[in-house]
């Protein structure tokens, strides 16, 4: 509902034009004395939507500021996290208030950092509220694809997940617990199982945003849906990214390379930049036995015709590997596993181009709660009249294995398994 507001409220003044989240609210604060119905020509209405761009953002705002519009989205009785009045009805309005709108003194009485490295410096450094950073975060992780798929564990700062270290099945099949057929009135032997530990960390991952004087000025809504859309997508492919790629340096340790990833061996006189049956049946019998029913094929698109076209021959023809679901919204498979089309996968003929991996396998951690900080500073694009918002979050991952596991009836090297197995390169 479209009102006029005749009292100052929240973070509005007497006179400017809301839009109310529903019909109930506007009608309260009708009621209430507090503002008027207000009929105003429907195009001039500014929708509030997802974007997904720089520019149609901008193209929105100076549509909006042409029309000299003033409509925002605001609740009837705004609260925060601890249920007092709120400043802030929105995300947007919460960011515009850091950039000086409201005293320094009151915005940190509602919205205090917490922790010594959240202190705030000359330029503001704040931490998001809770209800605030948990759409962010929600966000974040619709934008994800692999993250969601692993095991995570909620941490403060660090911990150490303990892990049955097997490396070899020939007397356990478990790792140390060893089954002795003795006879009747024969002592068991006892035996333990060999644990070792996985350590996570959370390291700092980092997301900057510019966003111009008048989009501040002008739309606090627009401004919320850029920098969480700019900021969730960073920081969702970031945390993918190494996931599948990460050195274990300052960032998680990732698929390729890991001590535990097989890496299968290409086929004799195989062609570069090339994917063959042959390869994908070798990378499979290289698949943990207890991965093959949760196992996802991660493979860069630009293998899409090496795969397409991938076939098994049968006699004198030929029958396709991949299975293409049509118009169904079931995935495309190959062996029965799901492929994802994923743009964290290397260059075609490179190792890490088609990974195999049952990411259940791989452990990440996130900070506990909520955990999004926000900086801001007016100096780094000051000519271009530009802000520069900083996010900060923190992360750390790793496979759960420490090496691939020789089974009991196999050779040391040559038929050892592991839920990620990955191509050799093929040049």
């Amino acid at each position: 509902m479209l009102i006029k507001l005749l009292k100052d409220y929240a973070d509005f003044k007497v006179g400017e034009i809301c839009d109310t989240a529903n019909d109930a609210d506007g009608q309260k604060l009708i009621d209430d004395g507090i503002a008027e119905k207000h009929v105003i020509a429907e195009k001039h209405v500014i929708v509030e939507k997802y974007i997904d761009n720089t520019e149609e953002i901008v193209k929105e705002v100076k549509k909006a500021v042409a029309e000299e519009i003033k409509a925002v989205k605001i609740p009837a009785q705004p609260k925060n996290e601890d249920g007092i009045k709120s400043i802030y009805p929105t995300v947007g309005h919460f960011f515009k208030g850091i950039m000086g709108d409201q005293p320094k003194e009151r915005l940190l009485n509602y919205y205090k950092a917490s922790g010594l490295s959240a202190g705030v410096d000359s330029d503001g450094g704040y931490a998001i509220p809770a209800e605030f950073s948990t759409a962010l975060l929600t966000a974040l992780n619709q934008q994800s694809v692999l993250a969601p798929k692993c095991m995570n564990f909620p941490i403060n700062s660090y911990i150490e997940l303990p892990y049955v270290n097997l490396t070899t099945q020939a007397t356990s099949w478990t790792g140390g617990v060893t089954v002795y057929k003795n006879g009747e009135g024969v002592a068991t032997t006892a035996s333990k199982a060999a644990l070792g530990r996985a350590a996570l960390k959370l390291k700092k991952m980092s997301a900057a945003v510019y966003a111009t004087e008048e989009l501040i000025a002008d739309s606090p809504i627009a401004l919320g849906s850029f920098l969480q859309t700019m900021v969730a997508t960073e920081l969702a492919l970031t945390k993918d990214e190494d996931i599948v790629n990460g050195t274990g340096v300052s960032e998680a340790l990732g698929l390729v390379g890991a001590p535990c990833t097989i890496d299968v061996a290409k086929e004799s006189g195989q062609a570069a930049a090339t994917i063959e049956f042959a390869n994908v049946l070798k990378m499979w019998k290289r698949l943990s036995p207890m991965s093959m029913s949760r196992a996802v094929w991660l493979i860069s698109q630009f293998a899409v015709d090496q795969i397409m076209t991938m076939s098994q021959v049968v006699g004198t023809g030929g029958a396709p590997v991949m299975v293409i679901n049509g118009t169904t919204k079931l995935p495309e498979t190959i062996l029965g596993a799901p492929i994802i089309w994923s743009p964290h996968c290397q260059t075609l003929g490179t190792s890490g181009d088609i990974i195999l991996a049952d990411l259940s396998q791989y452990i990440t951690a996130t900070k506990a709660g909520s955990d999004v900080e926000t900086q801001t500073s007016i100096h780094v694009k000051f000519l271009e009249g530009e802000t520069a918002f900083r996010f900060t979050t923190r992360f750390d991952g790793q496979p759960w294995w420490s090496s691939a596991i020789t089974p009991k009836h196999g050779t040391a090297g040559t038929s050892d398994v592991s839920p990620f197995v990955t191509l050799a390169t093929r040049s």
